[in-house]
């Protein structure tokens, strides 16, 4: 199977890990890696890259996501949504709408954000939420963030939904507990959906239940048994089907490189300076207009050979992505 991207509907209660563990247990894919982790109650647009596409993930454009996200009001806890334990309460908001949109307007823009606790950010090699199970609190870098759009869906005394636009990196859950302050309360999500991730969208992602479907069509038993079991489970596992076969099913949902680098200019290449590229040989030079500092894509017919960059000297290979 050539590299690529896969996109998958993240359902709630399971990891980012748990997704690409099953995606690469039924397609027999041994780089399987995700673009940008989920919260275990998130749901929503999860991306996925296959095989030499792992290479790519740093190139991508992620630099803009969307949340729908929910608030309630009233308490804030350890983790900043719902599986935590409440550390604070608060009195609900009583803003108008008008003092509402002037509150979230004040988030709009560059900003500071301090990761939670409760996330996957690494501190002297150490994830932080390993430090929080053991009660251990560290000193953690302000990140720089954008808010681009914070528009109101569903307002309630007890909840807020917002559909969140923002840069990457930006945790939902921080601004929740932000605004709740702001608003002279206390919050923490309920619920939080991504719909997109830079060029990665909902409607184009494959559902856990449709991949259980296309591994092992027709057993009436739910995805979780079908995809994920586990060794000593009561129930028989599941007989999936061939690997190429289930490879072949997710196909209607693959999307090549040269489908989601398109922030990129293309440089072709004949199948021989291909194969010298490959082959650690000299590159060509950069198509014109490319600056000095900036990457391109060297491309055989619809085949991605390496991720180039333009230098004084002429080309740089920062990636080769070898042949299917």
């Amino acid at each position: 199977m050539k590299p690529g991207f896969l996109v998958i509907d993240k359902p709630a209660g399971i990891t980012s890990h748990d997704v690409v563990a099953a995606v690469r247990a039924v397609t027999g894919i041994k780089k399987v890696g995700h673009t940008g982790t989920l919260d275990p109650f998130a749901t929503g647009v999860l991306p996925l890259a296959l095989g030499a596409a792992t290479r790519l993930i740093e190139y991508l454009d992620e630099s803009t996501k969307i949340y729908d996200a929910t608030i309630r009001f009233g308490s804030a806890t350890d983790t900043a949504d719902l599986t935590g334990q409440v550390i604070a309460e608060a009195p609900l908001p009583t803003a108008t709408d008008a003092e509402l949109q002037e509150v979230l307007a004040g988030f709009i823009g560059e900003q500071g954000q301090r990761p939670p606790m409760y996330s996957a950010v690494k501190v002297k090699g150490k994830a932080l939420y390993k430090y929080a199970r053991k009660g251990e609190i560290v000193e953690v870098a302000e990140r720089r963030i954008t808010v681009h759009d914070l528009e109101v869906l569903e307002r309630s005394d007890e909840q807020l939904r917002l559909m969140i636009t923002c840069s990457r990196g930006t945790y939902a859950r921080v601004l929740a507990d932000d605004i709740a302050i702001a608003l002279g309360s206390r919050g923490h999500l309920i619920a939080l959906e991504r719909p997109r991730s830079g060029p990665f969208l909902l409607e184009d992602a494959l559902s856990m239940p449709a991949l259980a479907e296309i591994a092992a069509p027709d057993t009436g038993r739910p995805w979780p048994e079908v995809l994920m079991s586990r060794r000593g489970q009561k129930t028989e596992r599941v007989q999936w089907r061939a690997r190429d076969i289930v490879r072949e099913g997710v196909l209607p949902w693959f999307r090549r490189p040269l489908d989601v680098l398109t922030h990129y200019p293309l440089a072709d290449v004949s199948e021989s300076v291909a194969k010298r590229i490959r082959s650690g040989g000299a590159p060509p030079p950069p198509p014109k207009g490319v600056e000095v500092g900036s990457r391109f894509l060297a491309v055989c017919a619809d085949d991605l050979v390496a991720m180039m960059e333009a230098t004084p000297r002429g080309a740089r290979v920062l990636k080769v992505i070898p042949p299917a």
